[in-house]
C-alpha cells in the first residue's frame, strides 16, 4: 500500500476473502492479493507455494466482481535487505499456471512473470 500510494494510487486495506488491497488510479481499480516471502541470501529460484490455487483464484474473481475491479497478485520478496515487489495481473498468472479444482498446491516461479510483457510493476527497495 505504501508503494502504491507513492505512485499516486488511492488504496484501502480490503480485508476481504480473496483480496487484501483495493487500489485505484485514473479510473482503473485493482483488487490485489498480496503474497510475501523472505528468502535466504543464496536462494535464486524464487517461487511462492500457493495452496489450493483454484479456490484462491475463484475467491479473487468473486471479490473483484463484488468491488468492480480487475484482479492482481502482488509478489513481495525480501532478501538481503532488498525488497522486490511485482504486480502481476490474474490473466498473466493464468498464462503460466492454470490449476484445476483438484490441484492441492502449485509453485509459482517469479522468473516467469519477470519476463512477461504485461508485468505492471517491478520495484526494488533498500
Amino acid at each position: 500500500m505504501y508503494w502504491l500510494s507513492k505512485e499516486g494510487y488511492e488504496c484501502i486495506h480490503a480485508r476481504h476473502i480473496g483480496i487484501d488491497i483495493i487500489a485505484s488510479k485514473e479510473g482503473k481499480r485493482m483488487g490485489i492479493s498480496v503474497k510475501a516471502r523472505s528468502r535466504k541470501p543464496n536462494e535464486t529460484n524464487f517461487g511462492y507455494t500457493v495452496l489450493k490455487p483454484y479456490n484462491h483464484l475463484q475467491n479473487i474473481n468473486k471479490a473483484c466482481e463484488d468491488f468492480n475491479c480487475s484482479g492482481y497478485f502482488s509478489f513481495v520478496l525480501d532478501q538481503q535487505g532488498l525488497i522486490r515487489v511485482y504486480l502481476v495481473s490474474v490473466a498473466s498468472v493464468l498464462k503460466y499456471y492454470n490449476p484445476s479444482s483438484d490441484t492441492k498446491n502449485q509453485e509459482w516461479k517469479i522468473n516467469k512473470f519477470i519476463n512477461d510483457s504485461e508485468l505492471n510493476t517491478n520495484l526494488n527497495w533498500r
